[in-house]
């Protein structure tokens, strides 16, 4: 019994002493999406040329509300796929944060800051590329064949009607839908502009009122995860398996690891990102195997993506634009 209170008291420990660096870190997170998500989502450069590189750099703030924006806007159109997939890609989520407060890890933070922007980008633009080639085609085919229909159902007697003077009645309705539109175009601004899209914890970016509540949440909830995460690899380290048997049997399964990384890498939920980073801290993961895991993990955007988005083909594209790449770098950086 004594043996479990002595891993309960160094997860305590251990715990406490990242409180007051991921406080200040969380904060700044917060001050950053407070003044740039509405920014970013009404940022036109989204759907350009340079959209997967803009989409990469707004990707590393680590905050899953970016993910959730984007997804938002691209199931409306407002951003091209290689930006989605480049923001997915480069969302870290708390890995930086939990890195941060472990100051030995820092070349290892950057390293996988740089890994992960890189990949981001060029992920972004061959999934630009391979869209276009899927999905544009497919919708070429379906225009075509729509405008022979059309085409072969035009009468003479619809010609007159198209080109016939609006009587007043039909003017005035027209101009009531006009105005009609106008009140909820002038709407939908207005709610753009105080409430943007709920981050990890459901909470609201507002553009007017700063939230100095949810920082503090939030480092309270991962330490919460950190702490149990903590008891766990405590007790399978010193008292179910033994140091030496886990490393050993880490180090022979080598191969299964960036497997196992985008499995939980998957999981939409910041407690995942937690798994994986404690896990690479803790000398149980391989540097390859965290940066497949992180390179799935895009928070909860694939709830919003897979809800709004009715299009399942595409929500599969993308889905496998995530996993086979990330995988094919996992291995890749595990055997150089």
């Amino acid at each position: 019994m004594q043996e479990y209170w002595n891993v309960l008291l160094d997860a305590l420990i251990d715990t406490a002493k990242l409180l007051p660096i991921l406080f200040v870190v969380y904060y700044l997170i917060e001050l950053i999406e407070f003044k740039y998500a509405i920014k970013f989502q009404n940022n036109k450069l989204l759907k350009g040329k340079a959209s997967p590189v803009i989409g990469a750099v707004i990707g590393c703030i680590p905050q899953c509300g970016f993910s959730v924006v984007t997804t938002d806007l691209f199931t409306k159109r407002a951003v091209s796929v290689g930006a989605l997939l480049a923001v997915y890609i480069a969302t870290s989520d708390e890995a930086i944060p939990l890195m941060i407060s472990e100051p030995s890890s820092i070349p290892w933070l950057l390293a996988l800051i740089g890994v992960k922007i890189v990949f981001a980008i060029i992920v972004g633009y061959l999934s630009i590329w391979l869209y276009n080639l899927i999905f544009k085609r497919s919708k070429t085919k379906q225009n075509e064949a729509e405008d022979k229909v059309g085409k072969l159902g035009t009468t003479d007697h619809t010609k007159e009607a198209t080109n016939a003077v609006k009587t007043s009645d039909q003017i005035n309705l027209d101009e009531h839908i006009h105005k009609e539109n106008e009140h909820i175009d002038e709407t939908k601004e207005n709610e753009i502009e105080h409430i943007s899209h709920g981050g990890c914890c459901h909470h609201h970016i507002r553009s007017k009122s700063f939230d100095w509540l949810h920082p503090l949440l939030h480092c309270l909830k991962i330490s919460a995860f950190i702490l149990v995460i903590n008891i766990i690899f405590g007790c399978i380290t010193h008292i179910w398996i033994g140091e030496e048997a886990l490393t050993n049997f880490l180090s022979q399964s080598l191969y299964l690891q960036p497997l196992l990384a985008v499995l939980i890498g998957l999981i939409p939920n910041c407690a995942s990102s937690v798994v994986l980073t404690q896990l690479f801290l803790m000398g149980g993961l391989s540097f390859g195997a965290l940066v497949a895991g992180l390179s799935v993990n895009a928070g909860l955007g694939l709830i919003i993506l897979f809800k709004q988005n009715k299009n399942w083909k595409e929500n599969l594209f993308i889905i496998a634009m995530l996993i086979i790449p990330s995988l094919i770098l996992g291995y890749s950086l595990n055997f150089i």
